[in-house]
């Protein structure tokens, strides 16, 4: 589909099958890869401290990797997690996709990633104004972008901060973990 067409939600909502995700980008259904036992295992402890800074913070609440953005593009994206000012919300329930951009999307790498995928995904969101931690497990690093600073490398020995966030820091050590015996 070029780009500009519009997908109805219930459209989107059945595009894939069971246990695939994907995304709305550029006019088209973007199937995403499908995460590895590492990648999964990391984005439970990356949960984990999403969620105890949010019960430390409230004006901050963290979602899952099945939640839906707008990004200023139109296009529909879904990070491995991410956090939102609580502010973004109305009251009531929760919309079925959020109308907005992630404040801070977290995105774990995956072997099948395309680069013109991450090229597009990057793009996305620096146009719309999110903060960006990727994490790229196999060569423990992660990268902190911002839509107008320069990117900020750290190693698995460094405590990532993001100044955005008051009293976030990951001590990356406790993250980037081998299973038993490798």
């Amino acid at each position: 589909m070029p780009t500009g067409t519009v997908i109805s939600w219930e459209a989107f909502s059945t595009a894939g099958a069971e246990g695939e995700r994907w995304e709305w980008a550029d006019g088209g259904v973007e199937f995403m890869s499908p995460a590895n036992m590492q990648q999964e295992a990391f984005l439970m402890l990356l949960a984990d401290v999403l969620v105890r800074y949010c019960q430390g913070h409230p004006e901050w609440i963290a979602f899952g990797s099945n939640t839906v953005f707008t990004m200023a593009s139109g296009n529909w994206r879904q990070p491995d997690a991410s956090l939102v000012k609580r502010s973004n919300f109305s009251g009531g329930p929760f919309p079925v996709r959020a109308g907005f951009p992630p404040d801070v999307a977290f995105e774990i790498l995956s072997p099948g990633d395309s680069p013109s995928h991450l090229q597009s995904k990057r793009l996305d969101y620096q146009q719309s104004g999110v903060i960006q931690v990727w994490f790229e497990l196999e060569k423990r690093v992660v990268e902190l972008i911002y839509p107008d600073r320069a990117v900020r490398h750290y190693r698995q020995d460094e405590v990532l901060t993001v100044p955005s966030l008051p009293g976030f820091s990951l001590p990356l050590k406790e993250l980037l973990v081998e299973p038993a015996g490798s």
